[in-house]
């Protein structure tokens, strides 16, 4: 179980480096989630630049694209979706790594980032049985406070456990977002790179709790 939470809070260390990098290096676009980028999109459309509206609906298909994406590859998939997950994450960075300097706006460089991140939500969306985005923070705010709340009132340890674990998977995920503006600051756009750090310490806490999974199974079995 300690493993399994590891493997989401360095996932969510994906998710905020991702946040983080496109708002502070693309104009405010935030690459994670569609809410912002919809509400700018209506708000445009009202303004009348409908060039700017025509991006932002490109980007609400690419991201769509992710989640059919997602659910067409676990029909057929006999690995772990977390695992394809992140080599979907490492193509993503490396292209908007390879464009990020040639692309036309950045709307382009973003669209890779914004495909891997719905892929990235469903496939490590559950970790100890508690339901936890690791691609943005409004649910994991709403759980850490109303567990908290409820831990102060009862003294649940179990509750107690409950919102520690959303606490931490928010201080995670802003370890990221701080990893990637600190980044972003001394070399903008090729900050991206510095995202492969989150990803092989998810991937190397996914081999670890594989190889716990199947210890603990040894030892049942024995």
């Amino acid at each position: 179980m300690r493993w399994q939470r590891l493997v989401h809070y360095a996932a969510s260390m994906i998710g905020g480096f991702w946040g983080g990098y496109t708002i502070f290096n693309h104009t405010d676009i935030f690459g994670n989630a569609q809410t912002g980028n919809l509400i700018k999109m209506v708000l445009n459309t009202v303004e009348g630049d409908f060039t700017f509206v025509g991006w932002m609906f490109l980007s609400f298909l690419v991201y769509a694209a992710g989640n059919v994406f997602y659910v067409l590859v676990r029909r057929r998939a006999t690995v772990s979706m977390k695992i394809i997950s992140l080599f979907c994450s490492s193509a993503a960075v490396v292209l908007t790594g390879a464009v990020a300097h040639v692309a036309p706006n950045d709307f382009v460089a973003c669209y890779p980032l914004i495909f891997a991140a719905p892929v990235q939500w469903n496939a490590y969306k559950i970790a100890n049985g508690n339901s936890s985005s690791t691609i943005f923070s409004s649910n994991n705010v709403r759980q850490a406070v109303m567990l908290t709340t409820n831990f102060v009132l009862s003294r649940n340890r179990h509750t107690g456990a409950k919102a520690g674990f959303y606490w931490l998977t928010l201080l995670s995920f802003h370890i990221g977002v701080a990893l990637s503006c600190a980044v972003s600051l001394l070399v903008g756009v090729q900050s991206i790179w510095l995202c492969f750090v989150p990803i092989l310490l998810t991937a190397a806490a996914y081999f670890v709790y594989q190889n716990e999974k199947l210890r603990v199974a040894a030892l049942v079995n024995a």
